[in-house]
């Protein structure tokens, strides 16, 4: 069963819980207002008839008298006793013969009749109406009322179906497009069922980005793990048809797997970053700069450029690992595809920390897809809470801006 059906049938059975109750104390309401009126005609009739028995010489009720009060719009009965004798009754003529022995000061119901006593020094009056015309009255309320209910709970419950399909069809279309697996626009309000489709479709817009960025990132990956394999492989073919073994071919394939372990540490660094795997620690970016420059000094002597270092005191709060990462990242690139004199700086600007690598080139072209390298560089800026800055001044500069030490702990958004 939908959802939208068994909000319809509860809907409908509160309103019919609802009517059914209304109508069932009303109907006793109306009891009480007729029962009401037949004990205060009661009350009148009884006076009357007492008044006049004392008037009359014989102390009996003239016919007239009779035929006026108790023959009218409510008929009754009545009897008369004097000294507990019975002297004289009137009225209808087909009552119980129990109801004329009733005492009692208060009207009382026996037998479908209403029945009132009153009593004066030697006189006993007992008068009685019959019930049939209330007892009409609260049936004919109920058959009256009893098809309004249910036509009222059929009329709400399908209005209930109508209504509770338009407040859920926010909810059918982000079904439909989860699908499809395609974003669908969260509606407007303010509403419950308004916020959960638009966290829904929040989450459904992040969770579409999420395998983009995966289909992106695998993408990359597999065209950078390509060609240092390709190459990796070939030089082993060629070392296994040598006749004897060949160090210019072995330096190669060295560079091959030196290539192939900084292709695995930037997955592994891209890896960490996504799922929070973060060691946070106070580094200290001079020793960090200085323990690159001492690593990658033998490159840039090979690739005939000078590499220089210029620090100040400056400590960050990140996590060394993915710093050295991203440190490594930035000077290799530098060194292969810059131009002279490249600079790996830290020092501290408006209370903050940075880590910076400049070299003399132009730097990339825009248009030119981002690198595995400077995308890791960029997930472990975000993963530290870290801005990353690029500019062409003098040369291209890459510049970390850490926050400072006491600031809240990093963190990175969602599907970062």
């Amino acid at each position: 069963m939908s959802l939208r059906l068994r909000l319809a049938l509860i809907t409908a059975a509160l309103a019919l819980s609802g009517l059914g109750l209304g109508l069932w104390l009303s109907s006793l309401f109306l009891v009480r207002l007729a029962l009401a009126e037949v004990d205060h005609a009661l009350k009148l009739q009884a006076k009357v008839l007492l008044e006049t028995v004392r008037e009359e010489p014989d102390h009996l009720v003239p016919p007239e008298v009779e035929q006026e009060v108790l023959a009218g719009e409510l008929p009754g009965a009545a009897w008369l006793y004097r000294k507990g004798e019975l002297v004289w009754s009137g009225g209808l003529s087909a009552p119980p013969l129990f109801l004329r022995s009733v005492q009692g000061k208060t009207p009382q119901s026996l037998a479908g009749w209403r029945i009132y006593t009153l009593e004066s020094q030697e006189y006993r009056l007992v008068v009685a109406q019959p019930l049939g015309v209330v007892e009409h009255l609260a049936l004919l309320y109920l058959r009256l009322g009893l098809p309004l209910l249910f036509l009222v709970g059929v009329v709400t419950g399908v209005l209930a179906y109508f209504l509770a399909g338009l407040a859920l069809s926010p909810l059918r279309r982000l079904a439909d497009g989860a699908m499809r697996f395609q974003v669908v626009e969260p509606p407007g309000g303010r509403d419950e069922v308004a916020r959960l489709a638009q966290a829904f479709a929040k989450l459904l817009r992040t969770l579409k980005a999420e395998r983009e960025r995966e289909q992106a990132f695998l993408a990359l990956a597999s065209h950078e793990l390509r060609t240092p394999i390709a190459a990796f492989r070939v030089g082993l073919e060629r070392l296994l048809k040598a006749p004897h073994l060949e160090r210019d071919a072995l330096a190669k394939l060295k560079v091959q797997a030196e290539r192939l372990e900084a292709l695995a540490e930037n997955l592994l660094a891209l890896s960490r970053t996504q799922s929070q795997d973060l060691r946070l620690v106070e580094v200290d970016l001079p020793e960090l700069a200085g323990l690159a420059f001492d690593r990658f000094q033998p490159l840039a002597v090979a690739r005939g450029r000078e590499l220089i270092l210029e620090t100040q005191p400056a400590k960050a709060v990140a996590d060394p690992r993915l710093l050295e990462r991203a440190l490594n990242n930035l000077v290799h690139n530098a060194l292969l595809h810059g131009q002279g004199t490249v600079y790996v700086r830290t020092g501290t600007t408006d209370g903050q920390a940075y880590l910076e690598v400049q070299d003399e080139g132009p730097g990339p072209s825009p248009r030119a897809r981002e690198g595995l390298g400077l995308r890791v560089v960029r997930q472990v800026a975000e993963a530290l809470g870290a801005n990353l800055h690029l500019a062409q001044e003098g040369g291209f500069r890459i510049r970390l801006l850490f926050r400072p030490p006491s600031a809240s702990s990093p963190s990175m958004d969602l599907g970062a």
